[in-house]
């Protein structure tokens, strides 16, 4: 009900008072209630029998999200104290920072105890979706329902020096052992290499014809030849070399693994395997 119409209702009751009418029933019947909308106390005077003749008499807007003090039935008293708190459900998006990883990798160029950074790390982007609820426009509540990569971190990769200090040989043809040693040797495991090995994924068919899976590796065939048996101690494993690459060449090997994470955490480094006869 508006102003002008609380007036006149206001106007009528005070002319019959004053003519001796009504006047019991008006002070049975009519109820001061004070109404608590947007944190604001509003008082009114009401014939209403319950709550919701009131807030409907007042004109107060809500829906069945809104939250009132009082059931909508439950009868209208005198000093009543009724609270609606507006409820709205929102979506809100944020944007956050993912950390990007140090990764260390193995350098036999580097001498040991030595570092060299290789790739910068980057952090990457994801973008947060919450539910958020409410009451009279303050946020009461959010709930992460959805997370979304927007850009994927960068690792920072770090080059450990393993080379170790050469010592003064008294002839050349002990430098020239020395040298090939450090490449290749035998042992129980088979011979012994030092290899760049990185790391793909995904579909398609091995050189050999085969379906690339765990426990492929793409080699130099004319370094190690398809079919290979290759024992690789950092998994504690054998592999076999059954694809190539065009970048594949020399002391290189390419290991398959089942995800593109996978390999970029792999990334490059400098192993040690062992061709087995």
């Amino acid at each position: 009900m508006s102003y002008i119409n609380r007036k006149i209702k206001s106007i009528l009751l005070s002319g019959l008072l004053s003519m001796g009418i009504v006047t019991v029933n008006y002070v049975a019947f009519n109820k001061e209630v004070v109404l608590v909308v947007d944190g604001q106390e509003i008082e009114v005077s009401s014939f209403q029998s319950n709550v919701q003749g009131v807030l409907d008499e007042n004109e107060i807007d809500y829906d069945v999200n809104d939250i009132i003090s009082e059931d909508l039935d439950t009868a209208l008293e005198d000093g009543m104290k009724i609270e609606i708190k507006k409820v709205e459900k929102r979506t809100i998006i944020e944007t956050d920072n993912i950390p990007f990883e140090t990764v260390e990798q193995s350098d036999s160029s580097l001498l040991k105890g030595k570092t060299k950074i290789a790739q910068e790390g980057k952090n990457g982007t994801k973008e947060l979706i919450y539910d958020a609820i409410y009451y009279d426009g303050k946020l009461v509540e959010k709930e992460l329902v959805k997370e979304n990569i927007l850009t994927k971190p960068e690792n920072k990769i770090v080059l450990k020096g393993t080379k170790e200090e050469s010592k003064p040989k008294s002839n050349k043809s002990s430098k020239v052992s020395a040298s090939k040693s450090s490449t290749s040797s035998k042992s129980s495991l088979g011979t012994k290499m030092v290899v760049q090995a990185t790391a793909y994924s995904g579909d398609g068919i091995t050189a050999t014809g085969t379906v690339p899976k765990w426990g492929t590796i793409a080699v130099d065939p004319s370094i190690i030849p398809y079919g290979t048996k290759v024992y690789i101690p950092q998994f504690n494993q054998y592999f076999i070399a059954e694809d190539c690459g065009g970048a594949i060449k020399g002391n290189k090997i390419d290991i398959f693994m089942n995800s593109e994470s996978q390999c970029v955490n792999w990334g490059r480094r400098t192993i040690d395997i062992y061709i087995v006869k």
